[in-house]
């Protein structure tokens, strides 16, 4: 019997996957195998003729099966891509969403427009892999950047991915609940805070694909309750985490937007703005600190 080519081996799973009902079956064959075969997805496309060794055709059958138990295909391969950066990720922490992106982006264009210092001091609540901190870290290049996360395993995570991407000396990360009472050690005031809280509310999450209810950490998800708790605690806090004048930045959920707007403006929040993803949908929610604008950096 002629040995499975790359192209084969693509083409079989992608035809399985989709028989299964696997979501984005293509891209999940093509991720699998490289995993399998210790290559990078696009080298796949070189190599579509070279034969699979045996070793690797074990390794990559066993990612499959898991596969079909809708294990996310990122977590089976350690990996993720989030603004053109390569993220660890592991089942400690949420899997990065495209949509994010646009929370990343508002920032950036706020401080490379001197509406912020360009030394900004930014605090990141509810870090995860830390690919929010980490991006403003790498892209603005004289930022300080704290990140915070209840989860000791997320912290881990995202220290693997600060010295990955080498921001390390510039990220300072702490495990910390921001619901709890005490600041102790989140330091501040800071002229940032951004963060992408657990927003989906608990009776919500029986509805998600089972790639995500099954396999991503539940307290990332949801706070257990109607998906505003965090966006309650930071509008309270604000005044101790922000200076005067400074930015918060937040995603939130579908339908959400007038539910954050009336928490933060009721908190005395100023200069609400909200900002639509690709898909139209109500996606940022930015606000200010009553005050001065504070000084460039």
């Amino acid at each position: 019997m002629a040995a499975e080519t790359v192209l084969s081996l693509i083409r079989k799973s992608t035809a399985f996957f989709e028989e299964k009902g696997i979501d984005e079956a293509k891209r999940s064959a093509e991720y699998l195998l490289a995993h399998a075969m210790g290559q990078k997805r696009l080298q796949l496309y070189l190599r579509f003729d070279q034969p699979v060794g045996e070793d690797e055709l074990i390794r990559f059958r066993e990612l499959v099966r898991r596969r079909l138990k809708n294990e996310p295909v990122q977590y089976l391969v350690g990996t993720t891509e989030f603004y053109g950066i390569e993220f660890a990720v592991s089942p400690a922490v949420l899997i990065p969403r495209p949509e994010t992106e646009h929370l990343v982006e508002a920032v950036i264009d706020r401080v490379r427009d001197e509406r912020l210092p360009r030394t900004a001091r930014i605090l990141d609540i509810g870090t995860g892999s830390g690919i929010i901190a980490i991006t403003l870290a790498a892209q603005l290049a004289e930022v300080q950047v704290t990140g915070i996360d209840i989860s000791e395993a997320a912290i881990d995570v995202a220290r693997e991915n600060a010295f990955r991407n080498k921001v390390d000396a510039r990220l300072s990360l702490l495990a910390h609940d921001i619901l709890s009472p005490s600041l102790n050690g989140v330091g501040g005031p800071f002229d940032i805070v951004v963060s992408n809280p657990p927003y989906i509310a608990e009776a919500e999450i029986a509805t998600l694909q089972p790639e995500v209810r099954a396999y991503e950490p539940v307290a990332a998800l949801t706070d257990g309750g109607d998906g505003l708790a965090f966006y309650r605690r930071i509008a309270e806090l604000h005044s101790q985490l922000l200076v005067d004048g400074g930015l918060l930045a937040v995603e939130i959920g579908f339908g959400q937007a007038e539910d954050v707007r009336r928490i933060f403006e009721a908190a005395g929040l100023e200069d609400v703005e909200i900002i639509k993803d690709y898909s139209g949908i109500d996606r940022v929610l930015l606000a200010r600190r009553a005050g001065a604008q504070e000084r460039q950096g």
